[in-house]
């Protein structure tokens, strides 16, 4: 499983991550101790440059910028990820750092830069609930993360999740969930802003400063979501099997209104499909019935069989790490959460 991470500039605080390309840390560091520290070595810069153009055998600027990474401590060679206009001011590796501890004034998590570094991401943790269950009670950890962009596509996204970032794969799960959970009261997405606003990095400041203080009210959000999922009953096995249809159904069988010549694979794709769906609502079924981890026989644990099956069950042609859920896993995981979210609504 490829962690997509630049060189060896991945952060995390104590605990160990799943790719071990670094080993965590053993105390708590700033954003901008981290981006000072051996494996980040001071990062790098964001430059715009002219574009130019070979014309009549002539090189003219086109009017456009190009936006250049430049060298980092694994690449030495400047890479180009796009191109702007003079609208465009990009933030900088440091400036986001500083904002963070500026703002936050929590010690940094997770941080990491992602591909060639145009990705960037620092979590942060936030005041942790619990969950009771018949049981007893289960930990829910809740993490801000702040995710920029250095291209014009990604820009600055501001978000709560229950998922701790430590690569691609687990960056892309946690603002799933941001977005899966997003409430418009504070919950999930919070905010979001393009390199093209000449006060980014001001409203970025505001934004998390605003996230951290009113923590204690993401973390009572988030508890009364899964507190509620924790206190719904599911009743029989028919209504436990009717909430896995509803987040994994079977696909309409349409062969028959494809040429004639393009039937038999339109019906086998289709066939295959559902056969697929059908394995993954017996997997969790069989967990929920049973043979899970401490399942309780409610909503909650409708969530965590299917947690448990997608982090440790799910056949794969490679490695599942522990924690790790990638492409098909995570958009299988977020569709019970939505599916779940709606009901307890």
């Amino acid at each position: 499983m490829n962690a997509n991470v630049h060189g060896k500039m991945i952060y995390s605080s104590r605990k160990k991550m799943w790719h071990s390309i670094t080993e965590p840390s053993d105390k708590d560091m700033s954003a901008e101790e981290v981006l000072d520290g051996e494996n980040f070595q001071g990062g790098f810069s964001i430059y715009l440059r002219p574009a130019k153009l070979l014309l009549n055998g002539e090189e003219q600027e086109t009017g456009s910028l190009g936006i250049v990474r430049g060298a980092s401590p694994y690449d030495k060679n400047e890479i180009c990820l796009g191109f702007c206009s003079d609208r465009f001011h990009p933030l900088q590796p440091r400036e986001v750092c500083r904002a963070f501890d500026t703002n936050v004034l929590q010690p940094a998590e997770t941080m990491g830069f992602l591909g060639h570094g145009e990705d960037m991401f620092i979590s942060w943790k936030m005041p942790s609930c619990d969950v009771v269950t018949v049981d007893g009670k289960d930990p829910i950890e809740l993490f801000g993360i702040v995710r920029t962009g250095f291209d014009t596509l990604k820009g600055t996204r501001l978000f709560t999740s229950v998922f701790r970032p430590v690569c691609s794969n687990t960056i892309n799960m946690a603002e799933g969930w941001a977005k899966s959970n997003t409430d418009g009261a504070g919950r999930g997405n919070i905010w979001k802003g393009k390199a093209v606003n000449k006060n980014l990095l001001r409203d970025l400041g505001y934004w998390m400063a605003h996230v951290q203080g009113t923590a204690e009210r993401e973390v009572t959000l988030l508890q009364n979501f899964f507190g509620k999922l924790a206190q719904t009953p599911i009743k029989n096995d028919e209504e436990a099997k009717a909430i896995l249809v509803s987040a994994y159904p079977e696909r309409e069988n349409v062969s028959g209104y494809y040429p004639v010549q393009l039937r038999d694979a339109k019906n086998e794709d289709t066939l295959d499909y559902n056969q697929r769906q059908e394995a993954i609502r017996n997997g969790i079924f069989a967990l929920f019935s049973g043979a899970g981890t401490a399942i309780t026989p409610d909503y909650w644990g409708m969530l965590n069989s299917t947690s448990e099956y997608f982090c440790h069950y799910l056949p794969s042609k490679r490695p599942i790490a522990e924690s790790v859920m990638f492409g098909p896993r995570q958009k299988n995981m977020m569709a019970m959460v939505e599916v779940l979210n709606k009901i307890v609504k």
